[in-house]
This record gives structure tokens, sequence and C-alpha cells, in this order.
């Protein structure tokens, strides 16, 4: 009983032990690896013109992906990202990804960022490169973390139809809040659908963003109907062209705003 006494006395003495050494760690000044204080999410209507443009643009055969990062805050020093998407191997879907690893990409001032990226994987050795790619890639998510006095992180889901999806189910990001349905793209040709997070030029003065934009690259041709799921009783879709921003006539009833669009690409619910 004395043994076990004893035993018991001196575990809790490393406990004691063990959480003062915490504690004075902890209070220790200097650097720190803990990650920025989060910053509180903002209302789209509040946040629009502070947000980056982000386009995510596939080849043709569906094996790259260019990231490109626009209208970047004043005063950002760098950004992260983690592009991950599903696989299919041996007739089973995987996660992969491509990423920065959690070490920021400095811009030494510039304020657009561009990266083609590759479904798969590469080996190089002198100058030459072989690929492995990775097949039917059909969905995914994109985190962007932009890094300046203030540290935010934004994050989106990408689908990859093809144009003969369309017709039927419509091209989404899958979050149930917006679709695009045309009965005249080619079957064949490779989409990419995601939120773009911001614009890439400013909205008209006379309207406010009641949802975050959403871009279907590349860009469509010819005509096509867009759906925004919305509990506003009235509300208007604008259309960006790749020069300008059109408004388009909107009807909205039972909980949807929906629009016809012609050669378009970024989309946004507005009132």
């Amino acid at each position: 009983m004395k043994k076990i006494g004893v035993i018991t006395v001196l575990l809790v003495a490393v406990i004691v032990l063990a959480v003062f050494s915490l504690k004075k760690i902890s209070g220790r000044g200097g650097a720190t690896s803990a990650e920025p204080t989060p910053i509180p999410a903002r209302p789209i209507e509040e946040s629009i013109k502070e947000r980056p443009f982000v386009s995510l643009l596939p080849t043709t055969d569906g094996h790259w992906v260019t990231l490109e990062v626009k209208n970047l805050p004043k005063g950002t020093s760098g950004i992260e990202y983690d592009l991950i998407y599903l696989a299919e191997v041996e007739e089973s879907k995987i996660e992969r990804g491509v990423t920065t690893g959690g070490q920021p990409i400095e811009l030494n001032g510039a304020v657009e960022y561009t990266k083609k990226m590759l479904f798969g994987s590469a080996s190089c050795t002198t100058g030459v490169c072989k690929y492995k790619y990775d097949e039917n890639v059909t969905e995914g998510t994109l985190m962007i973390k932009v890094i300046g006095a203030q540290t935010v992180k934004y994050e989106t889901a990408y689908r990859l139809q093809r144009g003969e999806e369309a017709k039927t189910d419509g091209f989404s990001t899958g979050d149930g809040n917006f679709r695009l349905t045309a009965a005249s793209l080619p079957a064949k040709t490779l989409y990419l659908t995601t939120s773009t997070i911001g614009v890439p030029v400013p909205l008209p003065a006379e309207v406010t963003a009641k949802s975050v934009p959403y871009g279907v690259f590349p860009s469509i041709a010819g005509k096509a109907e867009v759906t925004f799921k919305t509990d506003l009783a009235e509300a208007t879709i604008y259309a960006y062209n790749g020069r300008s921003w059109q408004k388009l006539s909107t009807t909205v009833s039972n909980g949807e705003a929906v629009a016809a669009a012609s050669s378009a690409s970024i989309f946004i619910l507005t009132q």
C-alpha cells in the first residue's frame, strides 16, 4: 500500500510540473506559430469591393487548370492556396491536391498571381518532364489565403462538367445557390464552375451585391439561363461579358431569381 501511495504522489508531481512548464512556455515573448486571429465574416454587401477576383480555367483535356488571382487588396504581401480535387484511381475516388504547403508565395508588390496546375504528378530530369495524369477529375475545393496587414481566408467549391450536362442538370458548384443551363453548348467541351470570390471590375454604383459572384470558364458562347436561390422579393442578376456588366431581365418567384443570359462568364445577384 505504501508503494502504491508513493507512486501516486510521484504521478501527481509530474502532472503539476508539466502544467507549470506549459504555462511558462505560453507566457514567453517572441515569435509564435499560432494562426493569425480570424477576421469576422462580413456580409457580401460590405466586402465585395475588397475581395480578390479568382478564376480557374481548365485545359480542353482536363489535365491542367490555370489559377488566376487578381484585384488583390493594397498591401498584400503574399498568398497561400490549397487546390483539392477528387480523382478516379482504380474505380475509386481519392482526394489529391496542389498546395503551397502553408508557405506564403511572396508577391513583391504584384497585384496579380497566375499558376498553371496539374491534375496529376510530374517527373522532371534534365529539363524534360514526364506527366502522369489523374483521370476523371470532376470536382474539388479551393482555399485562398490573402496575407497583408490582415490575413483573410476564402474558400469555394468547383465542378468540371461537359457541355452536354448544361442541357439537363445544368452547371453548378453543388452548393445549391447557382445554376446555369444551356441547350447549345458543344457537348464534349469542358467547363469549370466556381465562385470567383470577388468581381473582375466594380459593379454599377446603383446596385448592391446580394450573393457571391459565380463564374463559368471558359466563357459561355450563346444563350443560357441563370438561376440564383434567394429569399428576396425583388432582385436583379448582372452578367459580365469580359468588358462590362450587363443588367439582365430577372424574374423572382418561388425562392429563385431567373434570367436569360448570352455570351457571359461571371454572374451575381444584386438589388
